[in-house]
């Protein structure tokens, strides 16, 4: 069992470098982000984007009415959410995920000052030490918090993750692969693939840091830069969705990732908070559960990031198709992902393949 002091330094050791396009600039105006025509190798979709910040930024934008309290505290929202009172929070009052322009206001009225001192760019580290076959190594989960997602379906908040898979003995330590999040897809890459740099951002073969390129408004976390059409190359593999393409050009035009090239992104490595491990409380009789206590108790809620919004995809002239998209559950929420990442590695990351650097 590794002790906190060992989880802070392995966490901070391999710490991503975040790959990101501009963050939106306090007081500034939306953008005319969502240009006609996008394609690979085309216009981005947004101008400016969130960053990954605390979670306190999306408890103090959470509107939730509590019996007697007009303007409930952090710590109110937090006792709510640990108990699993509500099945989904409200995030900016009166908005849903279709008002784009209400969360651009809202990120955009805080100040330079108090986004760095009050909500840094952070990243959650969730380690773990695997059992069995795994037993000589360990993984460091990168958990990315954003405000919201601002691209093929919008919602509120947004959880992406990035990790590094670490063999660890008594005699070394040697990093060995890597794990990305991408919507619902994800990708692996062993370590000498991984583009990495070292402590001053520069890039270097030797370097213990991996580059995770994230994706303009959906904020997908991918290896290498490139534009790609993920509803389909991320789940269908290269064959499969060129043919679907062919014969559904509009599908294609519709889902397209962007990253920044490494030139040209804003590159930061994240604040990392390391997540304790979680007390067991008895749930029910001879049930147990685990539970995090004071600021963590985020941690336990079950329930949604956001509300539900209803919007339309509009493939071309003729045809619309109605979307509902709730806000995402909280990374202790997320199955294998979460209890056995090293199965989820296994079983449900798709190796990295020359046809996604085709762009």
């Amino acid at each position: 069992m590794l002790t906190d002091q060992e989880k802070a330094t392995i966490a901070n050791t391999y710490c991503p470098l975040l790959v990101l396009y501009p963050e939106i600039e306090p007081n500034s105006h939306r953008r005319d982000h969502h240009h006609r025509g996008h394609r690979k190798s085309g216009l981005p979709p947004l101008d400016q984007d969130y960053h990954p910040r605390g979670i306190e930024l999306v408890l103090d934008k959470t509107f939730m009415q509590i019996s007697g309290k007009t303007k409930p505290s952090r710590s109110d929202i937090l006792d709510v959410m640990s108990n699993n009172e509500v099945g989904k929070i409200d995030i900016v009052q009166h908005a849903g995920p279709g008002d784009v322009d209400k969360f651009w206001e809202e990120y955009a009225s805080i100040s330079e000052q108090e986004r760095e001192e009050k909500y840094p760019r952070k990243a959650y580290a969730h380690i773990l030490q695997g059992s069995g076959l795994y037993a000589e190594y360990l993984i460091i989960q990168y958990w990315l918090a954003f405000f919201f997602d601002d691209w093929a379906n919008t919602h509120e908040m947004d959880w992406e993750m990035a990790s590094v898979v670490v063999k660890r003995t008594t005699h070394e330590e040697r990093p060995v692969g890597c794990a990305y999040c991408a919507h619902m897809g994800a990708f692996r890459l062993a370590w000498s693939q991984v583009e990495r740099v070292d402590d001053n951002k520069n890039l270097a073969k030797e370097g213990n840091h991996p580059v995770v390129y994230v994706a303009n408004g959906s904020h997908a976390c991918y290896f290498h830069y490139h534009s790609m059409h993920v509803a389909f190359d991320s789940f269908l593999g290269p064959s499969l969705s060129r043919r679907i393409k062919r014969s559904m050009p509009w599908i294609a035009k519709t889902f397209i990732d962007y990253v920044p090239r490494f030139s040209e992104g804003d590159k930061h490595f994240p604040k990392i908070e390391v997540i304790p491990e979680p007390c067991t409380q008895e749930h029910n009789v001879g049930e147990t559960r685990k539970h995090w206590h004071d600021e963590w108790r985020w941690l336990n809620f079950e329930g949604r990031w956001g509300t539900k919004g209803r919007f339309w995809l509009r493939p071309n002239q003729w045809f619309t198709l109605p979307w509902e998209e709730d806000g995402p559950k909280g990374p202790t929420q997320k199955g294998l992902l979460w209890e056995d990442p090293f199965d989820w590695i296994d079983y449900e990351c798709h190796d990295t393949r020359s046809w996604l650097l085709s762009e």
